[in-house]
């Protein structure tokens, strides 16, 4: 049976950014899951942590995670999830991209495996939201400045007037929902990064008007909203 099971985020997606905790922990597990989303599809997270692993020496195991807001649906393959790692011999450890703390897969074994009184101890990367704020050479908030994380841009057009930065988390439909927000170019800059850190990482900086949200239409993308101070 498992030993201890660690949560490690893996961070915005170069393994550069790994931190050195993590990579202590990735290298001497005796197990390492990684998250898939579809059979056949790579892990996107086992791909940031491949450089400063040996391949050879490592029990690599897939963890199927469909993506699908269906929990009844979900609830079989999170089961099935949590009996893979717990029949695990040794330490092994979760990866996640980001951080496991922040709109993870791993969030959904984590409470299972705590309900079940495993040892869990979680390993922080770094967050997605940090990560594209440095990218896009911007602060996400400033002295008694407020910030709100949403996702999808759920209930932006509510909220906006309320906080001076809002990150969306994943952007396919932003646009469509800025759009019909009054005054918004006149008031907020919106910075847009689509597959960071990756090959084909695309960013866009400016005014709603000046944003192209065809070409950001991608599950790995981030927006960071914040008001114009005078």
């Amino acid at each position: 049976m498992v030993n201890k099971v660690y949560g490690i985020g893996v961070g915005p997606g170069d393994y550069k950014l790994l931190t050195l905790k993590a990579v202590e922990i990735l290298k001497k597990v005796d197990t390492i899951f990684v998250p898939i989303s579809k059979e056949g599809k790579e892990s996107y997270a086992y791909n940031i942590i491949k450089p400063i692993l040996d391949e050879n020496s490592k029990n690599i195991v897939k963890l199927l995670f469909p993506m699908s807001k269906n929990k009844e649906y979900l609830k079989k393959y999170w089961d099935e999830g949590f009996n893979k790692v717990i029949n695990c011999d040794g330490d092994v450890a979760i990866i996640t991209i980001g951080d496991p703390t922040l709109y993870s897969t791993f969030s959904y074994l984590w409470k299972k495996l705590k309900e079940n009184n495993i040892d869990v101890k979680i390993i922080n990367g770094i967050p997605s939201p940090m990560a594209c704020a440095g990218l896009l050479n911007m602060p996400l908030v400033e002295g008694d400045e407020n910030i709100a994380i949403l996702p999808q841009g759920r209930d932006l057009e509510k909220i906006i007037d309320k906080f001076d930065t809002i990150v969306v988390m994943k952007t396919k439909k932003l646009g469509d929902i800025l759009r019909n927000i009054p005054n918004l170019d006149d008031n907020y800059i919106i910075g847009i990064v689509s597959k960071g850190f990756c090959s084909d990482e695309y960013i866009q900086y400016g005014k709603l008007s000046e944003i192209n949200f065809d070409e950001v239409n991608e599950y790995l993308s981030l927006a960071i909203i914040k008001r114009v101070r005078e």
